[in-house]
This record gives structure tokens, sequence and C-alpha cells, in this order.
């Protein structure tokens, strides 16, 4: 019988902790991986990400689809979730996934200015705390919510908000940053580890200035390039924090649970959506060796 994701990620941490400074993933270092130098622009569904230094390198579908699959027990048709899987974007940065784009519509920002705005966060908070409870109890794992290294803020020159995370899976302190570039026909969610696990908010403020400027829409697709007439989405920017966070607020339909490395897809299946920091010193290591 197939081991339950929980149980996958388990075994990989004990081979992990167990290997003495010698990573050990059950697959990896047999599946034939070829990571790209990630040195010319990629293109993204709505736009293009670009290199921020030397060394980052990044998967083609066929290799991210095979990682995902083998390593992680995704269905094939899991794949097409992820838009993009760049390993060491920045030194701070051990891996960011840009996940394929929501096409709601143009949100509009103007309830991140209402008076309760924090009261309104607050409730998409504890919603969030009772679906780790939930995905706790099921999982049989202790995982809880640790509160916001940053709490989630909206950079309006640059059309974005973000936030980082921080949740306890049985004692080990993980953080989490999203951050959601807003365009003309909805936004971008994009997922990012953190090499250093003890980052600081002053850190995250960095990271996520790195990634967002990394990112650039499409000639007409940009936030700015709203139109009259334009499709609206029926929710605004509280609906997708609560989103990208996996909870229902308004419109807003759950978009995943993100819960250490666990995400609950629409399906409702435990998938893992992001490498651990060791897969990008794997990887590292093949293209040392090719």
């Amino acid at each position: 019988m197939r081991k339950s994701v929980t149980e996958y990620l388990i075994s990989i941490l004990l081979a992990f902790v167990c290997s003495v400074g010698q990573p050990v993933i059950a697959h990896a270092e047999d599946a034939n991986y070829h990571p790209q130098d990630f040195a010319q622009p990629l293109s993204v569904a709505r736009g293009m990400t670009s290199p921020a230094g030397g060394g980052a390198f990044y998967l083609k579908p066929e290799d991210r689809c095979n990682l995902v699959v083998k390593e992680f027990g995704w269905d094939h048709d899991q794949c097409g979730t992820i838009d993009q899987s760049i390993f060491g974007l920045t030194p701070e940065i051990d891996n960011l996934t840009v996940e394929k784009p929501v096409s709601d519509g143009y949100v509009s920002l103007a309830d991140w200015d209402s008076s309760d705005r924090n009261q309104e966060i607050s409730s998409i908070e504890d919603s969030f705390k009772e679906s780790v409870k939930a995905q706790s109890e099921r999982s049989g794992q202790e995982i809880r919510f640790d509160g916001w290294l940053v709490y989630p803020q909206i950079d309006k020159g640059k059309n974005i908000l973000y936030y980082s995370n921080i949740l306890n899976w049985s004692g080990e302190r993980t953080i989490n940053i999203s951050v959601s570039i807003f365009d003309r026909q909805g936004y971008v969610p994009m997922k990012i580890v953190p090499v250093n696990g003890n980052v600081t908010s002053d850190d995250v403020q960095k990271i996520v200035a790195a990634s967002a400027a990394a990112y650039k829409p499409q000639a007409g697709s940009s936030y700015f390039e709203f139109s009259s007439g334009d499709k609206m989405a029926g929710y605004g920017a509280l609906g997708v924090l609560a989103a990208t966070l996996g909870v229902k607020y308004g419109g807003a339909a759950s978009a995943g649970l993100i819960a250490l490395a666990l995400v609950v897809l629409k399906k409702g299946a435990f998938v893992l959506l992001v490498p651990l920091v060791w897969l990008r010193r794997l990887f590292s290591r093949k293209k040392a060796d090719s």
C-alpha cells in the first residue's frame, strides 16, 4: 500500500537526520534530473521571471513533474499547478515556486484600506488556525500556527500582497513566505522557502523585494493598465489573503492550505509543495558532476 504523503515526508526527514550530513532522498539520487542554469529570463504564464544573480537553476516541466510525482506522491494531473520552480534565486532563497496565475479578474485593493481590516485579518487567521488544527489531527502530527513573522501587508507601489507565517511541526520551526503579485487579470501567487529557518522580518522584506523584482508582467497586463470594462474579481485583497492561506472569505475560493511544506489542493489531497533545503544541494551536486 502506498504511504501517505505525511508518512513519506517523515521517512525522508528521518533519512536526512540519520544521514549525519549526507542528505538522502529515496529516489532522487537515482533519478535522471537535468537542472538548468537560470541565466536567462524564464517565461511564466503572464510574464517573465529574471535571474537576480549567479548560481540559480530551475527544472524543466518534465523534471519538475517527475520530482513531485516520484518524491512527493503527486498525481500527474497536479503538475500543472506549478508554473516554475527556481532554486537559489538569491543566496537567501532556497526555492521559489511560481504558481499558475489566478484569472478571476482585476482585484480591487479598496478593502485593505477599510477601518476593520485588522479585524477581518484576525478572522481569517482564526480560520487558518482551525484548518491547521484539522490537518494536524488528520495527519497525526502536531502542526500549529505560531504567528506572523511578517504581518500581511500590501505594497501599492509594487502591487503585491505578502506575508510570512511561522508554523511549528512537531517542534520544528518552519518559515513560509507568500507573495501575490496583482495584475490586470487577477494575481500571480508565489511561495518561497528561505535557506535560513531563523530569518528575521527584515530578511523576509529583502526576500520579498527580490522575488517581486524578478517578475515582470507581459506588456499590457500590469495592474496599472486596468481599463474600464475589464473583468473584476468578486473579492478584494482580503479574499486573496484568505485564498493563499486556504480558507474561504466572502467570494474567494480556497486556493490551498499551507502547513509546513504541505498544501491541500482543491481535490483535497495532501501534497508536498516545495522541496526541503537539502534538495537544492542535491541538484547542485548533480550539476557539478555533469
